[in-house]
């Protein structure tokens, strides 16, 4: 018996979107730089980058009612046009007062919106039997864009100024909000989410078997922050390797994997590799804590994204195998709100942390959190897989 297609057009069209919606979002990772030129301090770029996660925490209660009583389109769509203002706005930011706050936070709502509905339409298209390879296919739009736009923010810098970076992501939301009008609700998820009632939110956050789950993408999340948010000031600061290098590297080799061993964790068990792929996120932090040379940067890179190819498919597979169909837009809205609050608390903490004590012992805990998290993870899901039977 055939396997069903993972690469149909609709499957497509909504990976493009995300695509280019996110080499929109990835080509901001150079704007700490701007807030760096602004006079800005590590535990201030911190703060003012956080707002975008606080901008999409306050939202995603919204988000989740809405794709799961009249489906995903209609807020992908909101999203993107809500998305293309907040990018036209990074525009107008000359200083660090009020304005850049609320940029940020305009830019966290809107975002969790395009995002959490995107994803969650993604996981609609791709059959049951091959989600976790589909899911990650899906999610390398997002990967490529990690090193696209790391490279093309290094290369229009070098060339011509912050304000072209922000005419470039603007471009590319443009294009995003484009191609998300093509887009079309999956059937079965909305005769699903119409037939039958929702618990709520809280419900499906509280699910005891989706509740492991938390406590590793949390932990994983703000890793990702503390890139993210981060490696441009410590490039910066240390003069050693490039955003650009880093970053190519990371997101080659989680492309790579997910390509080309995107089928290893339904073979090896989505839990064994939670496990791996977060050890070697680790592992990446505490290279990055020592490097000294341009070499190793790139082998921190490669580690992080040998963890980030793996981790983040696995979580999301989890969230979607154990969520109800009806509540899955609920659940995903709450997998992206513990993405944006691990994003939240990553950007204060670790900045703080690195005004108060340095770059090296501010990465090592970062990669402690990464242990915890995925031993809480392992603890917490056999604790109910026991309960459950």
């Amino acid at each position: 018996m055939s396997q069903q297609p993972i690469l149909t057009r609709a499957f497509v069209l909504a990976a493009c979107a995300a695509l280019m919606l996110n080499l929109a979002n990835f080509l901001l990772v150079h704007f700490p730089g701007l807030l760096q030129q602004l006079g800005a301090e590590e535990s201030q770029i911190g703060r003012i980058m956080a707002m975008q996660a606080l901008g999409a925490i306050l939202a995603w209660p919204f988000v989740g009612r809405v794709m799961d009583s009249h489906g995903r389109r209609v807020v992908i769509v909101a999203g993107c046009v809500l998305y293309v203002v907040a990018i036209a706005l990074y525009l107008s930011i000359t200083s660090l007062g009020p304005m850049v706050y609320f940029v940020r936070f305009l830019d966290g709502v809107a975002s969790t919106m395009w995002y959490a509905a995107l994803f969650t339409l993604g996981a609609d298209l791709v059959p049951a039997s091959r989600r976790t390879e589909g899911l990650a296919i899906f999610g390398a739009a997002g990967l490529i864009t990690i090193g696209l736009g790391a490279q093309f923010g290094d290369a229009i810098l070098t060339y011509a100024g912050y304000r072209a970076l922000f005419l470039g992501s603007l471009g590319c939301a443009v294009v995003g909000l484009l191609l998300s009008l093509t887009l079309r609700d999956v059937s079965n998820a909305r005769a699903s989410a119409s037939g039958r009632p929702a618990r709520g939110l809280f419900a499906a956050a509280t699910q005891s078997n989706l509740q492991p789950i938390w406590y590793a993408a949390f932990a994983f999340f703000v890793a990702m922050g503390g890139l993210f948010f981060f490696l441009k000031t410590f490039v910066a600061t240390v003069n050693v390797g490039s955003v650009g290098g880093f970053f190519t590297a990371y997101a080659a080799i989680a492309l790579a994997l997910r390509l080309f061993l995107g089928w290893l964790p339904d073979r090896v068990g989505t839990r064994n590799m939670l496990g791996i792929a977060m050890t070697s996120y680790a592992l990446g932090f505490i290279v990055l804590a020592f490097a000294h040379t341009p070499l190793q940067i790139l082998v921190a890179g490669l580690l992080c994204g040998a963890g980030h190819g793996y981790t983040y498919p696995v979580l999301f597979s989890l969230v979607v195998e154990r969520a109800a169909l009806h509540e899955r837009g609920a659940a995903m809205a709450f997998y992206t709100a513990v993405d944006w609050l691990g994003l939240l608390v990553a950007g204060p903490a670790i900045g703080f942390t690195i005004v108060l004590t340095g770059y090296a012992v501010a990465f090592a805990s970062v990669a402690a959190v990464l242990v915890i998290g995925v031993a809480s993870f392992l603890s917490l899901d056999r604790s109910v897989r026991k309960l459950t039977g």
